[in-house]
């Protein structure tokens, strides 16, 4: 006999229900830390290993190898584009926590999507990362995203950007962060 489970925009409806259960019996499984490390190679071509983090309650070793990302700047910010830029990266972020945050709790909720696609544009000003002029903030003035959803109605639609506003990413860039750096001794 195949016992087969019920998904719903590609996830199972029974693991997101215990997750919330297991959650609402002992908050601390929701508790995360990230991490990520970054080697300098060379002019602004630097490389970033993510593997481990702790999460449920435990150490995670699922993944065998890092994930491996390099990031440069493009010729004109002085790179030679052997990857991306981190403010493309950071976008990159934004863009996909978004819309998994708003494709996972419309799930939860039941909401079936037809289709989901996405743009973001950020503007930054480079003067004030340059200290050329300190009127200018050294970080992204505006970000603007650009959903397109199809296969549910209007109102729907807006329930999902208020999903997808839930995003943790999202809350990181419009709410204060504390970002403590330090040398290691």
């Amino acid at each position: 006999m195949t016992v087969s489970t019920k998904k719903i925009n590609g996830f199972d409806a029974e693991a997101i229900s215990n997750t919330v259960t297991a959650i609402q019996g002992n908050p601390e499984i929701a508790s995360f830390e990230l991490r990520a490390r970054n080697t300098w190679i060379t002019g602004a071509h630097n490389r970033s290993f993510i593997q481990g983090f702790y999460g449920a309650c435990q150490e995670d070793t699922s993944r065998e190898v890092p994930f491996v990302y390099d990031n440069d700047e493009p010729p004109v910010l002085l790179g030679e584009n052997k990857g991306a830029n981190p403010g493309e990266v950071l976008l990159h972020g934004l863009l996909a926590c978004m819309t998994t945050a708003m494709i996972l709790l419309a799930s939860a909720r039941g909401i079936e999507v037809g289709s989901v696609s996405s743009r973001i544009e950020g503007d930054i000003d480079l003067q004030g990362f340059m200290g050329l002029n300190p009127q200018v903030d050294k970080g992204f003035r505006q970000i603007r995203v650009t959903f397109d959803i199809d296969g549910v109605s209007d109102e729907q639609k807006e329930e999902l950007i208020d999903l997808a506003k839930q995003s943790p990413l999202f809350n990181s860039l419009i709410n204060p962060v504390d970002v403590q750096v330090a040398i290691q001794s």
